[in-house]
């Protein structure tokens, strides 16, 4: 008899993108992404300058609280549910979290990333560790791996306090950004830009912002074309209009990494500074209850359907 929908043996996987603990792990972790590949020796140099920059990623440490916070949240409706964290790139490994589960007695796992947007440049890099992990197990595990959340009422609940508690500048201009992603990706029909302008449409109508625009954050520094317009063009527009005071909330993410505290924080600063633009920004959720809220409203979801078992 299986115990696939039993409770005893449902366990709850927090998905997360994953960060090295600090310089020596770089090579290791920038290979991973790299699919393997060895990294060249002056990318492994410029992250570790970059990381040195910001003084070291705390995503491991918030991906930690997540864990720890969800698991103390979903206790309250389902008691013991075990809340297990798996990363796409690093330690712990998807998979090798999966395995693990399995041999531990976890038939079934309910996944959800820490990332709203249901996008396959998102999405498949997940489902491909997931994949992995399945193939891994010693027994049959069924992971259904549950998506888009960028609406739920939590997460934009954070946003709208987020913007108020910064308290934008009579005359000044909130900028929503996002990870920009290859034009390619888009001709190949990815919703991400969609899912993204819905998403910044109903923070700023939450918010009861007037001056505001949606924005690309952090190209990659590659000869094809990425998704616009970049954060910068967007600042100097707003600038030519009068809006010298510039407020960031980068909902396109969760938790502070290298793509906020270095690539805003860093570079995007100081080119504000430079164009006598006021930068601000906007403090990331992070482990903040309405992160935790949305993903245990994802978890709880009755309607969500289950993957099948991969071989």
């Amino acid at each position: 008899m299986t115990k696939t929908n039993d409770p005893e043996h449902t366990g709850v996987l927090l998905m997360g993108y994953g960060s090295p603990n600090g310089a020596s792990d770089l090579p290791e972790y920038l290979g991973d992404v790299l699919h393997g590949k060895a990294p060249p020796p002056e990318m492994v140099a410029e992250y570790v300058r970059r990381y040195d920059r910001i003084g070291g990623s705390p995503q491991n440490r918030i991906l930690a609280s997540l864990r720890t916070k969800l698991e103390r949240r979903l206790g309250r409706e389902r008691p013991g549910t075990r809340v297990l964290l798996g990363v796409k790139h690093g330690h712990p490994a998807l998979r090798d979290v999966i395995p693990a589960a399995a041999r531990e007695g976890l038939t079934r796992l309910i996944a959800v990333p820490l990332s709203p947007y249901a996008s396959t440049w998102i999405s498949e890099p997940y489902q491909a560790g997931v994949d992995e992990g399945i193939r891994a197990a010693p027994v049959p595990v069924e992971v259904d791996v549950r998506l888009d959340w960028h609406l739920d009422p939590h997460w934009i609940a954070y946003w709208r306090r987020a913007i108020h508690d910064a308290r934008p500048a009579a005359g000044g201009a909130v900028l929503l950004s996002a990870h920009s992603l290859p034009q390619r990706m888009r001709d190949r029909g990815d919703p991400y830009p969609e899912i993204l302008h819905e998403t910044s449409d109903a923070i700023a109508r939450a918010a009861a912002l007037d001056r505001w625009s949606f924005t690309f954050q952090s190209a990659g520094n590659t000869t094809e074309a990425w998704l616009g317009p970049d954060i910068t063009e967007v600042m100097l527009d707003w600038q030519r209009r009068g809006a010298t005071d510039q407020l960031i909330a980068s909902f396109g993410f969760v938790f502070d990494h290298l793509e906020v505290l270095y690539d805003l924080d860093v570079v995007v600063r100081e080119f504000a500074e430079a164009h006598g633009i006021r930068y601000r920004r906007v403090p990331m959720p992070n482990d903040a209850d309405e992160v935790v809220e949305a993903v245990a409203a994802r978890v709880l979801a009755p309607d969500a359907k289950a993957t099948t078992p991969r071989a």
